[in-house]
């Protein structure tokens, strides 16, 4: 049987579209292929189960990609808008929290139900539990093969995901879908997730801290991140360690010794943890040296920063200043190198995929193969955590969508 759409995958960006394509022609046949029981399996399970489906705070660093600027070509002030419209005709309310977009509902069900039931209400066609192995171009069609069967279809909208979070559903296979073609690939590696350090920070186990995180190399900042970090034996994760490490993994492929450094008390300067002090020291002469942090650190950072620093003093007047002085940029700047980070099993997402150099920003359409769009992580563009990649997805599904169906009723009405 001959398609005139196969999308393959059946996340946001696959789910989005193939509405998109149906509602932009009408009389299109269109089959989403999905190697999960379900679709949207994995977006049930973003955002803690409440699916934060945008971000409207845009910098050159919400996201990452070889092609640094390709994403800012989507994502926009008017593309945002027509995200918001797509779930707001879908019956899903939108609740803003401060520039964070969620369903009104705070529940992840709430959007799945809504993609899936408007891909039934549109007739479009599903098979689940079906993996799409290779796309081949022929005769200004497409061969689509499976782990089940052979299809043959107008157009293709790649969507797989990538190889993250394994019991989601996400695949290293992904990567080898367009073999049959010479569209390239950037080398995939695990983002947003933890990084191991060279030291011991097993004292430090089970520690959450607000602070501010920076990724250093070679004496470079290189980005920094405000939120909460979390210790753990041998490494640090939180949302703020997460959207370091694509630039961080970057560097270790790269052969660097990236660091991370912890600014702790970041409402606070350095003068001022100095002065904080200097007055508990003269205030408070013979108190030990754990209750000088006791107003501004967690007692498990007050010890890890005493040993580290191998301070002999046992209180506080026993302090000279150029030990405050050091006690001062530990805690402004506690530093720890990384030596490696997460596999795919625990990563929100990945770098690499579909280099974007040879995709069309208006549509998605892979250059030189009239027809073929890729959305979502398929490719080379992840966003920091806060809503950026299923933003990310949906725009990419509507834009290949809607170029898919416009290519097809063109073709219908030659």
């Amino acid at each position: 049987m001959i398609y005139d759409t196969i999308v393959i995958g059946g996340g946001p960006a696959g789910m989005t579209a193939a509405i998109k394509t149906k509602e932009t022609c009408e009389k299109a046949k269109i089959l989403i292929i999905d190697r999960n029981k379900k679709l949207g399996k994995k977006l049930y399970a973003t955002g803690n189960g409440r699916c934060n489906i945008a971000n409207s705070a845009l910098d050159l660093s919400s996201y990452h990609s070889c092609n640094e600027f390709f994403p800012y070509q989507i994502i926009n002030t008017e593309s945002y808008k027509k995200l918001k419209e797509f779930f707001m005709d879908l019956g899903v309310a939108i609740y803003d929290d401060g520039g964070y977009l969620y369903p009104q509902s705070m529940q992840a069900s709430t959007v799945v139900w809504a993609l899936s039931d408007r891909i039934k209400h549109l007739g479009i066609e599903i098979h689940t539990t079906e993996e799409a192995e290779s796309v081949e171009p022929t005769d200004e069609m497409y061969g689509i093969v499976t782990d089940c069967a052979e299809y043959t279809a107008r157009t293709v909208v790649a969507a797989p995901g990538s190889a993250a979070a394994p019991k989601l559903g996400g695949t290293e296979s992904v990567y080898r879908l367009l073999e049959n073609t010479d569209i390239r690939t950037i080398a995939p590696h695990p983002a947003l997730c933890r990084l191991k350090t060279r030291e011991d920070t097993s004292d430090l186990a089970g520690v959450r801290a607000r602070c501010r995180v920076s990724l250093l190399c070679d004496g470079d900042v290189y980005d920094s991140e405000s939120g909460e970090i979390q210790f753990a034996d041998g490494w640090l994760s939180g949302i703020a360690v997460f959207n370091l490490s694509m630039q961080c993994i970057d560097l270790l492929n790269d052969g660097r010794t990236p660091v991370v450094e912890v600014t702790l008390v970041p409402e606070m300067d350095e003068d001022d943890v100095l002065g904080y002090l200097r007055k508990f020291r003269d205030s408070n002469p013979d108190r030990r040296l754990e209750a000088m942090f006791n107003g501004l650190v967690n007692e498990k950072i007050a010890r890890f920063i005493i040993n580290r620093l191998e301070l002999k003093s046992v209180t506080a007047a026993r302090l000279t200043d150029e030990e405050l002085d050091r006690m001062v940029f530990e805690i402004k700047h506690m530093r720890f190198e990384i030596s490696g980070h997460g596999g795919y099993d625990e990563s929100q997402a990945a770098c690499g995929g579909i280099d974007t150099r040879q995709l069309r920003p208006d549509s998605m359409e892979a250059d030189g193969y009239k027809g073929l769009y890729v959305a979502g992580e398929y490719a080379d563009v992840t966003g920091k955590c806060g809503g950026y990649n299923i933003m990310w997805a949906v725009m990419t599904g509507m834009r290949a969508g809607e170029a898919a169906g416009k290519r097809l009723t063109h073709d219908k009405n030659k």
